[in-house]
């Protein structure tokens, strides 16, 4: 495991047509830095969500409660050696984020129910995860993909993402799979997510260029889209 980083900011997020998010992002690159790993250029994300044996999570949010969880492995390409280990939770407007680096064999320990791997190298956060995980009886949930393209401003920690083309597995949880056809849509095609983050204000010639006043925000949620299929819009507690 590597050294846990933490992220505390706020998230906005926003459903576009697909022809709104093109000329929006074509008016951001004239303005702002693409992402410092890729640039401008696209770019795969993948995770497995984990939840409770209840579902809570997944309640929580449906449900709209300000403070919830969410808990994931994160990728780039099935090739990865290693991966993401990331505990995201909502307090308010705010997004906390804890992540930590883990092996592609400790991830497939947890993908496998066997979290006892995250004890291992002494770090306060894999134990808290873990303690969750064993407590409220955790196991793969949904495994999410989409392309993102991403731009990032230092000041203030400012990043501008386009999410599109997302995708579901709610059967098949190998983070690592390869093959072709284990994923179908999670969500209509003829949108982009796009979310804005920032610490403490944003940057009032981003806010101008973006235009958020003419833009309706709303709470969209990667991993509800991805459980669509599997799960009935609302679940009752037990």
């Amino acid at each position: 495991m590597s050294i846990a980083a933490e992220v505390s900011r706020v998230e906005r997020k926003f459903v576009l047509p697909v022809k709104m998010a093109e000329d929006l992002y074509g008016r951001l690159r004239y303005l702002l830095p693409g992402d410092p790993f890729q640039g401008y250029e696209p770019y795969n994300v993948r995770s497995l969500y984990f939840d409770s044996f209840y579902n809570e999570d997944y309640v929580d949010k449906m449900d709209g409660l300000e403070d919830r969880k969410k808990i994931r492995i994160r990728i780039y390409h099935p090739t990865d050696t290693k991966a993401k280990l990331e505990l995201k939770q909502k307090q308010g407007e705010n997004q906390h984020k804890l992540s930590l680096g883990i092996t592609r064999e400790q991830a497939e320990e947890m993908i496998a129910g066997n979290y006892d791997c995250l004890l291992e190298e002494g770090s306060e956060l894999a134990e808290n995860i873990y303690g969750i995980m064993h407590k409220e009886q955790y196991r793969p949930a949904a495994l999410i993909q989409y392309k993102r393209r991403a731009f990032a401003v230092p000041i203030n920690n400012i990043r501008i993402t386009f999410d599109s083309h997302i995708e579901t597995s709610e059967g098949n949880f190998d983070l690592f799979s390869a093959r072709p056809g284990i994923f179908y849509p999670a969500d209509t095609q003829s949108f982009v997510v796009l979310e804005v983050k920032y610490n403490n204000f944003l940057l009032s010639y981003i806010k101008d260029a973006l235009q958020l006043a003419d833009l309706t925000e709303e709470s969209y949620s990667k991993y509800v889209a991805g459980r669509r299929y599997g799960l009935l819009p609302v679940i009752g507690r037990v």
